[in-house]
């Protein structure tokens, strides 16, 4: 998720759909019935929620479905052949079941009578509950049979006897490998550490988060790093905040561009340095032959002298730069480490710093994270 605030709408869209977003969240209330507690866990359980009408010649395909699941170690829940005896039906056998479904599948297959199509109401319902609780769903249709006009747009198989077992199991296996990422992401989500509490926390350690006005700010503008000053060491630090896998690709390109950029403006800063010892030098010499200093010329030493020593405390701050990383201990380091490192060893004044949820040192200035979990 990197830095929060520079994704205010990703965030304000996962409380609003926790499921799709990967974070395990519960279900306070009914979507149906007032004031109706639920409970139910989203994705909680490993299974998948079948929506059909109830026709005998679905039933060899059902039993293929349970068998090409049962080898993942998923189960099958097959609505018309769930039983709630003395149980809220709705509540039992379907809502609380997509809600916690790893992913679901729908067969959308009408009864037809006197060539009238006829759609199975439970079974459309059912699907709406799927899609608006965001599940990863694999509609199914015998290739004879015509979608409904509200959703000819999406992705259906089309099925016969022939193909079905080859479809299954392709469409099976994607929605493992989909629904499998997005439950690493539950547990990256359980360790990630929020912005505010790591800003204080490096406050208390001493830093000074950069603001806009900071002659390097155009360097990580547009990027995911953050621009730090340690007050009492007098060094700064670029950080970045990496709780996902698929960040550090990001990362990597951010990185290329931030250390590029700081070359660039140190080497502006060397430009300006001998421009300006250039001029002094040919005033110390108009001086000398003139053998007195005149308003003007102690008017520009002494400007010329200030800028000097800007430029040079900017050089020397620029000399060493940190440039760090907290990073999910959830999640692979190793090889987009190694593309870190690749990058960092063409520069010669940055050092590379990596820290997890606990904490972060930039040699003897420690910031400690464990509090903010």
């Amino acid at each position: 998720m990197t830095w929060e605030s520079k994704y205010p709408f990703y965030l304000r869209s996962r409380q609003m759909f926790p499921d799709s977003f990967g974070t395990l969240k519960t279900n306070e209330f009914c979507f149906i019935r007032k004031d109706h507690k639920c409970g139910k866990m989203y994705s909680a359980s490993k299974s998948c929620f079948v929506a059909c009408p109830n026709e005998d010649e679905l039933d060899p395909i059902l039993e293929l479905i349970t068998e090409k699941l049962n080898k993942f170690g998923v189960e099958t829940i097959i609505a018309v052949r769930e039983r709630a005896y003395g149980q809220d039906i709705f509540c039992t056998k379907i809502c609380g079941k997509i809600i916690e479904a790893r992913f679901c599948m729908v067969f959308l297959n009408d009864e037809i009578v006197k060539e009238i199509n006829i759609p199975n109401p439970n079974v459309y319902y059912e699907y709406g509950l799927m899609t608006s609780l965001r599940k990863h769903v694999i509609p199914l249709q015998k290739e004879d049979l015509e979608l409904a006009f509200n959703i000819q747009s999406y992705d259906t198989i089309k099925y016969n006897p022939k193909n079905i077992s080859s479809e299954l199991e392709r469409a099976l296996k994607d929605a493992l490998r989909i629904t499998e990422s997005s439950t690493k992401d539950i547990i990256q989500e359980k360790t990630a550490l929020h912005e505010k509490s790591i800003l204080r926390n490096f406050e208390l350690a001493g830093f000074e988060l950069k603001p806009e006005n900071w002659f390097l700010y155009h360097v990580i503008e547009d990027t995911n790093f953050k621009g730090f000053h340690h007050c009492d060491k007098n060094f700064y630090a670029y950080v970045g905040k990496i709780d996902r896998q698929n960040e550090f690709p990001n990362y990597v390109k951010d990185l290329n561009v931030v250390l590029y950029r700081t070359e660039k403006e140190y080497k502006k800063k060397e430009q300006q340095l001998h421009s300006i010892e250039a001029e002094l030098a040919e005033l110390q010499e108009d001086i000398a032959k003139k053998r007195t200093r005149s308003p003007f010329h102690e008017r520009t030493l002494l400007e010329s002298g200030k800028k000097l020593e800007d430029i040079r405390e900017k050089m020397q701050l620029m000399s060493k730069i940190y440039v760090g990383f907290i990073i999910n201990p959830n999640i692979d380091q190793k090889e987009p480490l190694k593309a870190i490192e690749n990058i960092m060893s063409e520069y010669g004044r940055f050092k590379l710093v990596i820290g997890d949820d606990k904490d972060i040192s930039f040699e003897d200035a420690k910031v400690i994270l464990a509090e903010s979990l």
